[in-house]
């Protein structure tokens, strides 16, 4: 099925900084992260380029990078479509796949921790908590991530954090309004930081596979509220419902 939209200039969708193509790629993505840009919708060059008033040079050059992630099929008569990766079920798909390298990272990670990272991971999740309650969100953006790149350095395995680096440009950043997505990263980093004090990892890899699910089911509830799955907590409340 094809969409249609009536794409209009937007001043949050203006490319003002250095490196037109970088500006016009993350602004498309975070487009079809968001939904305004639906799967299946078909979308032109002139279209993008009159939205973000940049010229076409440098959307053309965005949607191709797209088609490489897989979130943009070309076409053959030069117009472009938006892959059908963003489907719910297609969201859940690449979070289940970005799980399973993140668990394993986690898992590796364990096997080499030291007291001093353990020491830095407790510092991280001070921190990030810290700024849940008082900063806004690039804080916030970069104390998870300090927290993800101390996992990943101990795990030493790049050949893994680059194929799931694929699985990442899935993710909303925190600019995005995902309820309980903030809370959810605490409650992740939390419970890594009790298995590697604690521990084992398989309890590390259960932590993150558990957040990861969560986290798609976060995501779709946002964007696609009439196809999320109940939590359990919602599932126990129409059952004691049920039996009144």
């Amino acid at each position: 099925m094809l969409y249609h939209i009536v794409m209009e200039t937007s001043s949050d969708l203006i490319v003002r900084h250095k490196s037109m193509t970088d500006e016009v790629t993350d602004r498309t993505r975070r487009l079809i992260l968001s939904r305004q840009l639906q799967p299946g919708q078909r979308i032109t060059q002139a279209e993008l380029a009159a939205m973000m008033g940049v010229s076409t040079m440098p959307v053309r050059e965005a949607l191709l990078r797209l088609v490489a992630e897989g979130m943009i099929i070309a076409d053959s008569n030069r117009s472009f479509t938006v892959a059908m990766t963003t489907t719910p079920e297609g969201i859940r798909d690449i979070y289940w796949i970005h799980s399973v390298l993140a668990g394993e990272l986690a898992a590796r990670a364990w096997d080499r921790r030291t007291d001093a990272l353990i020491e830095y991971l407790r510092s991280a999740h001070k921190t990030y908590m810290a700024a849940l309650k008082t900063a806004g969100q690039p804080e916030l953006f970069k104390a998870n991530w300090d927290f993800h790149a101390a996992i990943h350095r101990a795990a030493d395995a790049p050949a893994i954090a680059l194929t799931m680096k694929n699985t990442l440009r899935y993710f909303p950043d925190f600019s995005y309004e995902v309820p309980g997505w903030n809370d959810l990263a605490a409650e992740w980093q939390a419970g890594l930081v009790r298995e590697f004090e604690k521990g084992t990892p398989d309890g590390a890899r259960k932590v993150v596979t558990d957040s990861c699910r969560r986290s798609a089911e976060l995501y779709i509830a946002a964007f696609w509220p009439d196809q999320a799955k109940p939590q359990p907590a919602a599932k126990r409340a129409r059952a004691t419902a049920a039996k009144r």
